[in-house]
């Protein structure tokens, strides 16, 4: 035990020499891949601090589970804005490259709109929606047939893009759009719609206002459609599309007064 102290008392005390290598300098290709490896690490540094919140959760959570179905009840802040909306337009320099002169050296003028309805099952569905057309003034708003394909052309190739893809619930949110991207605009007169003085509903082309009054007033009593046979047709004509009138039917009889009691369809057995 003895000897055994005495021996590592005496490795203490001898000095520590280093091997020979690890006092050589480092290599010009040594130096190169470190420089280069700070330089990476900076630029990973700089990426990772312009990452959005929301961007570092998603990495976070792939890292756990590439699967994960990912969300986050944290809404992002909003951006700070000027509040001249037309001075945002000069935040990003695109904007401008998008807005073409017109041939004589002017910018384009937008129109904010409704779009006027068309014959369909909901018609007036269109005037709901605020639109920025592109092809009301200008020579940019020219159309044409293409020769080749019989397509209809245009010059400014915004006319398509924004009509397919832009509405606004109202024309203060549409100015408000057409100032931050810097573009002129006239606001068109919107599209009023009176209501008719009768109070006539879809409902009256099939079924009167007198008929339909007097199933609410009877109810079960109402023997508006009542038949002396089993199998009788209940047939009532519905009125014209302005309501004076009832609609004639096909037939060399068409506009003769429908009988009140036709012979069932059943056959006597």
């Amino acid at each position: 035990m003895m000897s055994l102290r005495n021996t590592l008392q005496q490795l203490n005390k001898l000095p520590l020499r280093l091997p020979s290598t690890s006092l050589r300098p480092l290599s010009s290709s040594s130096l190169t891949q470190t420089k280069i490896a700070s330089e990476n690490n900076k630029a990973r540094e700089a990426l990772q601090a312009e990452k959005s919140s929301v961007t570092k959760y998603v990495e976070k959570s792939r890292a756990l589970d590439p699967t994960m179905v990912w969300g986050t009840t944290i809404p992002p802040p909003d951006p700070q804005l000027p509040t001249d909306p037309s001075e945002i337009a000069a935040l990003d320099p695109s904007h401008m490259d998008q807005d073409p002169i017109t041939l004589r050296g002017t910018k384009r003028v937008v129109h904010i709109k409704q779009i006027s309805a068309k014959p369909s099952q909901a018609p007036t569905n269109t005037e709901k929606t605020w639109v920025i057309s592109f092809m009301d003034e200008g020579e940019a708003a020219e159309c044409w047939d293409n020769p080749l394909m019989g397509w209809v052309s245009s010059s400014d190739t915004m006319s398509s893009n924004m009509g397919l893809q832009m509405g606004f619930r109202n024309a203060e949110d549409a100015a408000y759009f057409a100032k931050k991207r810097g573009w002129e605009f006239v606001v068109e007169k919107p599209i009023m719609r009176l209501g008719r003085s009768d109070d006539a509903q879809y409902q009256d082309n099939f079924l009167s206002q007198a008929v339909a009054l007097r199933v609410r007033k009877e109810k079960t009593k109402c023997d508006q459609w009542a038949r002396e046979e089993a199998g009788t047709s209940h047939y009532t004509r519905p009125l014209k599309y302005h309501g004076d009138g009832t609609v004639p039917q096909y037939g060399p009889n068409g506009d003769d007064e429908p009988a009140p009691h036709v012979p069932g369809y059943y056959k006597t057995r």
